[in-house]
């Protein structure tokens, strides 16, 4: 597939995802200033336990499940069905774990309130199962425009529930819990319209039970590992920080502030990276299937150039604005201060995303599931390895190191797969040579504005701006440009030359 149209299929896909991001983003400083804190710290903990368990469900079956409509179209209706029938078999088996062990998952929780979030949320298990079956064939379809639209569908209805049930119920943590399984109940009958819609049917799926969940079984075991190291965090970092002498609430309060409400914040700039991963896994896979290495290299390079740019474009402006991005969004400071000491992540956050995808896209599942495990390993080690003195600090800089590790091996088996070239160590090291100046150009404009809004605005602004100069000037974004001149003949030449030929013909005859 050329670049272009998996340029206009960024282009969608982000749109949509800023959109979604943007309004999930509004919905979090609402939810952060209504049940404060302490709240966001146990909902996180429950969610992360949630998400666990979903992971299970809506990683690896519906990314095969693209795959698989990508390379055979004509099979897409049988696929789908087995699909439907395996998430429906596993989500109801996993809903029957959790019921049979509440007891022992919940006395691993800091506070025993997030157990009972995550028996609220357990239907909406049932539904990611349905959406995501369906959800895998528009993939695999290309129909990226449909399934960002069903993914704002979903974003808008738990805004909407958990705003009327806000005004409805005092328990407002619970009330966040059930504004969750709503949302996947519209995101399930949202994507089955589309699907249905489009004039697509279902089919027997006897012939595509074994193949589906071989190849799903990898990739599910992988993305269950980084959503389980998610929860593992969740527990891990409040004992950590209860072991140098705080209390539960202590704890959670420190935890909701920074994970719960500066980390989204980090995420927010590489929408546009995990749009490009999202297009890149069905256009990736066809361009391996067919042997075409030429493609996999050009889309591979330009892929990760592209990850390092957003990234090290948006960094210099949290290290300037976090204090105050954290201050004015959460009116919560240690979410700031936490914001601009973790502003780096960016870095390895953007570029161990769209690597971990590539591997995936090429077949290389166990290895992205290897190399994910050995950095969570390195954060584990580190973190434990100041038990007592444990704060977030140390939380930020292992995280750091699980990243790069991560990325590190994903970088050596993508090469050793495909070959391509390191390009991307040119752009690294001209933007991070920038973020300096860049930075000091963003403090400098946010210092001499009085409004502080409007400061900031112009500062974040003038900040991305600047850096991306810089990156072009210094010749870490490259342009081709490729002039065409079109001979023009004057229209008095051209008569003379039509005399000159009427002239020769007349004396031929």
């Amino acid at each position: 597939m050329p670049m272009k149209p998996i340029a206009k299929a960024v282009v969608t896909l982000t749109a949509f995802t800023v959109a979604e991001r943007t309004l999930g983003f509004i919905f979090k400083i609402y939810l952060s200033r209504e049940i404060g804190a302490v709240g966001m710290g146990v909902y996180s903990v429950a969610l992360s336990f949630f998400f666990a368990v979903l992971t299970l469900i809506t990683s690896g079956i519906p990314l095969v499940v693209s795959k698989m409509t990508a390379k055979d179209g004509r099979s897409s209706g049988g696929v789908c069905s087995a699909a439907l029938i395996l998430e429906l078999m596993i989500s109801l088996l996993l809903c029957a774990l959790v019921l049979i062990f509440k007891k022992p998952i919940g006395a691993l929780f800091a506070e025993r309130e997030s157990m009972t979030l995550v028996m609220i949320m357990l239907p909406a298990l049932v539904f990611s199962g349905v959406y995501s079956a369906f959800r895998g064939v528009l993939w695999g379809e290309k129909k990226f425009a449909a399934v960002s639209i069903v993914e704002l569908i979903e974003q808008i209805a738990r805004i909407a529930a958990c705003v009327i049930l806000f005004a409805l119920f005092s328990d407002k943590n619970k009330a966040v819990a059930f504004s969750m399984t709503c949302a996947c109940l519209v995101s399930a009958v949202a994507c089955a319209l589309f699907y249905f819609c489009g004039k697509r049917k279902l089919a027997p799926p006897n012939a595509h039970f074994k193949p589906l969940f071989s190849s799903a079984l990898p990739i599910t075991l992988s993305r269950t590992t980084s959503s389980v190291n998610n929860y593992v965090i969740a527990v891990a970092v409040p004992f950590l920080l209860m072991s140098t002498g705080l209390n539960s609430e202590q704890s959670m309060y420190i935890f909701g502030s920074c994970v719960g409400m500066a980390l989204p914040l980090l995420y927010l700039p590489i929408t546009v990276v995990g749009s490009l991963a999202f297009a890149m896994i069905p256009t990736l896979s066809q361009a391996y299937a067919e042997k075409d290495y030429t493609n996999m290299r050009r889309q591979i390079e330009n892929a990760l150039c592209f990850s390092i740019l957003v990234a090290t474009i948006v960094f210099p402006v949290y290290c300037a604005l976090g204090d105050d991005l954290g201050t004015i969004i959460y009116d919560n400071t240690d979410a700031g201060v936490f914001l601009r000491k973790s502003a780096w992540l960016l870095i390895p956050l953007s570029f161990e995303n769209i690597a971990s995808s590539m591997l995936n896209s090429l077949d290389l599942e166990k290895k992205s599931l290897i190399n994910y495990v050995i950095g969570a390993g390195v954060m584990y080690i580190i973190s434990f390895a100041f038990y007592s003195r444990f704060n977030m600090d140390i939380f930020m800089i292992s995280f750091g190191a699980s990243l790069i590790v991560s990325s590190v091996l994903d970088i050596i088996d993508i090469k050793r797969r495909t070959g391509f070239k390191l390009t991307f160590f040119k752009p690294l090291i001209i933007c991070l040579a920038a973020a300096y100046p860049a930075w000091l150009f963003t403090e400098y404009v946010n210092s001499i504005i009085p409004q502080k809004l409007i400061a900031m605005f112009a500062a974040a602004i003038g900040g991305v701006c600047f850096t991306a100069l810089l990156a072009v000037v210094f010749g870490a974004v490259e342009f081709d440009v490729n002039f065409t001149r079109k001979k023009r003949i004057n229209i008095f030449k051209r008569k003379r030359m039509q005399k000159r030929a009427v002239s020769q013909r007349r004396a031929q005859m």
